[in-house]
């Protein structure tokens, strides 16, 4: 009865049934909740090539039809950056 007391002023102080569940079951099941839910596995990510990113973006900024001035000042960053590469 206690447990279910505890879970009902859990739910009236959270705004999903979802949260006070996990919020309930981080006080009581411990180990159960670890074991259900097992660590997440990392992404794997793959390398980029620097120059041929900067060429993409330079060729997007130059394609634009509209450039405003932070645009414009990106083209040139880019296009310095790329002749000291």
């Amino acid at each position: 009865m206690r447990k279910l007391f505890l879970y009902l002023i859990i739910r009236l102080t959270t705004r999903h049934a979802a949260t006070a569940v996990k919020i309930y079951e981080s006080i009581y099941h411990k180990e159960n909740y670890k074991l259900s839910h097992p660590p997440l596995k990392k992404k794997v990510v793959t390398p980029v090539d620097k120059k041929q990113e900067i060429i993409d973006s330079l060729k997007y900024l130059k394609s634009k039809t509209i450039k405003s001035k932070r645009d414009k000042g990106s083209i040139s960053m880019l296009e310095g950056v790329l002749a000291t590469m």
